[in-house]
């Protein structure tokens, strides 16, 4: 069995600790160099969309960490959706797409993404025709694949291997724990220690990836139940079902999101499933009154824990220096 965790990995702290293999549909569809170069070829070209307008790469900036810098994600129609847009940093390193789950691998995210009618819009036959009649994309999966032609999975598989390619743990936060003491200043250590203790925000997002990714095995990776408002007035909690909407009769799932990576969240911003919250501030405001049911709204199924965490101004501040810390440089 592939782990995610390499077995002559020094520490989880090493550079090259983690497989990405690990968390593929299977073996043919193991990550190779090959397929990164051809699959960020495809990320950033428009033949993927229906009308040839619009790529991966439009709503998933490398600049902003492959977010868009948006509350909620923008149709073709440039209509807002109803959610916003994740970051795909580390996004190999779950079990579980989109904010909801609801599939399994980035594989599945691929085609999603690529089939949607309200954001590619693109009809997965015809898109393949397209690129069997490109020589050099044709050329390309013939030599990675041994095919005559470009198939549908091969397609989902170029794209995902780019975007496993993303994860490469080489922040300021990585330098420190390598032994370069000096990559973090005093209230970045602090900030360190108060998400580890006091914040409690090591209990959902797990060290070293920063997700829901529950080590040390990592075959799962949880979602949580936070009560989020509508924004960052905490006024109004915000009703999207998430998971829930594709279990209905299962009250621990309803509102409840996967639990993505930290890593360049000061890159990410807005924050939250609905990009309500505008700063790193107002998250940690939300966090330290205790979530949703802390603020009152009738959250009862809540997974946070809704006690207050009574940090002071100056202790949320050193967390957000810390935060800042995991940005890849």
């Amino acid at each position: 069995m592939t782990t995610a965790l390499k077995k002559n990995a020094s520490s989880f702290y090493a550079k090259n600790a983690f497989d990405v293999d690990a968390f593929v549909p299977g073996k043919e569809f193991a990550m190779s160099d090959e397929k990164v170069k051809l699959g960020k070829q495809l990320f950033n070209d428009k033949i993927l969309s229906n009308n040839s307008t619009r790529s991966c790469a439009s709503c998933h900036d490398a600049k902003k960490a492959f977010t868009d810098g948006m509350a909620k994600s923008m149709s073709l129609e440039n209509v807002a959706l109803a959610r916003n847009t994740p970051s795909l940093n580390y996004s190999s390193l779950q079990h579980g797409q989109f904010w909801d789950m609801r599939k399994d691998d980035l594989e599945g995210q691929s085609s999603d993404v690529i089939t949607n009618k309200e954001e590619m819009h693109g009809d997965m036959q015809t898109i393949l025709g397209k690129i069997n009649r490109d020589e050099k994309y044709r050329k390309s999966f013939s030599k990675i694949f041994t095919s005559k032609n470009a198939e549908s999975w091969q397609l989902q598989n170029v794209l995902a291997s780019y975007i496993r390619s993303l994860a490469v743990f080489n922040s300021d936060f990585d330098a420190y724990m390598r032994g370069e003491k000096s990559a973090l200043d005093e209230d970045q250590k602090q900030g360190f220690n108060l998400f580890m203790g006091k914040a409690q925000c090591a209990i959902c997002h797990f060290l070293p990836v920063f997700n829901g990714t529950v080590p040390p095995n990592y075959v799962k990776t949880e979602q949580e139940v936070l009560g989020i408002a509508t924004d960052g007035s905490n006024r109004k909690a915000d009703t999207d079902p998430g998971r829930g909407k594709f279990h209905e009769t299962v009250t621990f799932l309803q509102r409840s999101f996967k639990t993505p990576t930290l890593r360049n969240i000061a890159k990410t911003a807005p924050y939250m499933h609905n990009g309500g919250y505008k700063t790193l501030a107002e998250v940690m405001r939300f966090y330290n009154e205790g979530g949703g049911k802390g603020l009152g709204f009738p959250v009862e199924n809540q997974t946070l824990s809704d006690s207050k965490l009574n940090l002071t101004e100056k202790e949320m501040q050193q967390i957000i220096r810390f935060l800042e810390s995991l940005s890849d440089r």
